[in-house]
């Protein structure tokens, strides 16, 4: 059954830098312990009686252990600059889970493709294929090692056999792109399909060899938005299928690569 849509302020256990320009958010939400894989939260940054930002910031919901959530974020501008503030035992407001269509769950072997940040899009999912004991492999790919701001995770987890690290400098893991060996991964598994998440110029190039092998591949966006339920009209893409405009929020976060233009 779909979790209700949940709009209140949750308790804060943890929120801390980890590496690069990425901090850990943890929440005591039990509310939002059946949220999907693949969906996200509005998270309003402000701290209590102010109201600079305005708007809430959008984050993958990247794992639920327990009655906590997690959320990993990169600090870039003025909203996620003030979240690094709020201590432990504060409270923050959250609107979740959100999102229409996530990962399909009818393939035979996953790929999953996760850049920077990106990755936190795909965790959720990762746990839960897991779980259900679906073969998959994870690639996990940054520009240096300080940006591997999940590294901890994946070894909390035991997923160290199931994720190949790339990175671009060669100062951890294997050096090269998330598509160095992505041809080769897909050969050795027939029937893969594709689950990406990360930076644009990323996922056009994970899309080019998924043409080249005719694979399924599924993208979930990053996109800047101010509601989170597709009523601002602010972070359309076009789908190339339909000859429209989808919002990301609302008919995505995950789309069909074929089927959209970005």
């Amino acid at each position: 059954m779909w979790p209700l849509l949940v709009d209140k302020a949750f308790e804060v256990t943890e929120n801390r830098f980890i590496s690069g320009i990425t901090y850990l958010l943890k929440v005591k939400a039990p509310e939002l312990k059946d949220a999907p894989a693949g969906s996200f939260a509005m998270i309003r940054t402000t701290l209590e009686n102010q109201y600079d930002p305005m708007m809430r910031r959008a984050f993958a919901i990247a794992d639920v252990q327990g009655d906590e959530i997690l959320f990993f974020y990169d600090v870039y501008g003025r909203g996620t600059q003030v979240l690094t503030h709020i201590k432990k035992g504060e409270k923050v407001n959250i609107l979740a889970p959100l999102g229409k269509n996530f990962f399909p769950e009818n393939h035979s072997h996953y790929i999953l493709v996760g850049g920077g940040i990106g990755f936190a899009g795909l965790s959720l999912f990762m746990k839960k294929l897991k779980e259900e004991g679906k073969p998959f492999k994870a690639i996990y790919g940054v520009r240096r090692k300080e940006q591997l701001s999940m590294l901890d995770w994946i070894k909390e987890n035991g997923f160290e056999d199931d994720v190949i690290i790339y990175t671009e400098d060669g100062s951890y893991g294997e050096k090269g792109l998330v598509t160095k060996d992505l041809e080769n991964l897909i050969n050795e598994n027939p029937g893969s399909a594709l689950a990406v998440c990360g930076p644009k110029g990323m996922m056009k190039a994970v899309m080019e060899v998924a043409r080249k092998n005719k694979t399924p591949a599924y993208l979930s966006l990053e996109s800047k938005m101010a509601c989170g339920f597709g009523i601002c009209i602010g972070c359309v893409i076009k789908d190339t299928e339909k000859n429209n405009y989808v919002r990301v929020c609302y008919e995505g976060p995950v789309f069909d690569g074929y089927k959209i233009e970005f």
